[in-house]
């Protein structure tokens, strides 16, 4: 089994044709694992999560009269006759209660898995007839996130799945301030970049005295200045990209490491050009969020961890700048001892900085 496709959970009842079709369609990119109900694919998540669960509810009461078509939930017409007394609407009305019964066992199980905190980020998307009715949904409240109808279109159902996956990941990924992609994106970027050779820079920006400007004028505050950060680093890394006519989805990427640490990828013939756009601005704006007495100082005074009161200076920014990174690292880790040693540089003088890293291709 590849180690590396992941892993998809097919909840559906336990037909050849249904499980030839899944095969057919995800096999070659997934690993699928089938499952008869919703329980018992819920048990399995806290053995091996996968990345998505696929819920086929088109079959939840069996084939219809007719064999070949797909039933619906809410759609009390496809019953068995009681061909012995075409009168007798006994096995209808047994048939519409277990409609129901079914719809809440579905629904109630999915929507356990949608509240329990250790797997609720996993995506389920639901395979539904094509009159499916949404009315039971709205009236019990059920969160129905991601779903496709019936008739399937070619392609469809891989598209689906691929993008629900990947959305997921990013969103679990993303930084829940300012949204940017997190670590994981960053690391995932670096190594295609390099194992696609794609030239291109790297930079690591940080944010100095932040800790002690969060810590006197409050959290609340903190957080503008990362969104603050965030959005000029942003818009400068986008706005020379696109001036400079370059291929945004191949050559730029912009990521929050977390707290007050972001990082740019970009064409390396813009780099600097944005960083120093980047420092300008940002040395302009951020006297504005102290105080007047502590602006007019330049510093705020505060204690540290000795108890002993220190003056800080105004927030200012560090960039350490690594040039074309696909002809100097073989791997992220590289790029994480690079970036160290040249922060501790930046760091070492007061005032915003940028700090190129001087070493030789490999």
């Amino acid at each position: 089994m590849p180690e590396n496709k992941e892993t998809i959970f097919i909840v559906s009842q336990k037909k050849p044709e249904l499980n030839d079709y899944f095969t057919k369609e995800l096999s070659n990119n997934y690993n699928l694992q089938f499952y008869e109900s919703i329980n018992q694919a819920y048990y399995s998540v806290y053995v091996s999560p996968p990345s998505l669960i696929l819920i086929d509810v088109r079959y939840a009461f069996g084939e219809s009269e007719n064999n070949n078509k797909i039933t619906d939930l809410n759609d009390i017409r496809i019953i068995r006759k009681n061909y012995n007394n075409p009168s007798d609407n006994t096995e209808s009305i047994a048939l519409k209660n277990d409609c129901s019964r079914i719809y809440d066992d579905i629904f109630n199980a999915t929507d356990d898995i949608q509240k329990d905190n250790v797997i609720s980020n996993i995506p389920l998307v639901f395979i539904l007839s094509r009159n499916f009715n949404f009315k039971k949904i709205l009236d019990c409240g059920y969160a129905m996130r991601d779903y496709i109808k019936e008739p399937l279109l070619k392609g469809e159902l891989h598209y689906k799945v691929k993008i629900s996956a990947l959305f997921s990941r990013t969103q679990l990924d993303a930084n829940p301030l300012t949204k940017l992609p997190g670590n994981s994106s960053i690391i995932n970027e670096v190594k295609n970049k390099i194992l696609s050779n794609i030239n291109c820079s790297f930079a690591y920006i940080d944010i100095d005295n932040f800790k002690s400007y969060n810590d006197k004028y409050g959290f609340l505050s903190g957080d503008e200045i990362i969104m603050l950060t965030s959005r000029l680093i942003a818009s400068t890394t986008y706005d020379i990209s696109k001036n400079h006519k370059r291929n945004i989805k191949r050559n730029v990427f912009i990521g929050h490491i977390g707290g007050d640490d972001f990082v740019i990828i970009s064409h390396p013939n813009d780099i600097v050009e944005i960083c120093s756009n980047i420092i300008s601005n940002f040395d302009k704006i951020i006297p504005s969020f102290y105080d007047e007495t502590d602006k007019s100082n330049g510093y705020i005074e505060t204690h540290d961890r000795s108890n002993i009161l220190r003056k800080i200076p105004l927030m200012s920014l560090s960039i350490s700048i690594i040039p074309n990174i696909n002809k100097k690292v073989s791997h992220y880790g590289e790029i994480s001892e690079i970036t160290s040693s040249l922060k501790y540089k930046a760091k070492s003088t007061p005032g915003s900085k940028i700090i190129i890293d001087k070493r030789k291709n490999k």
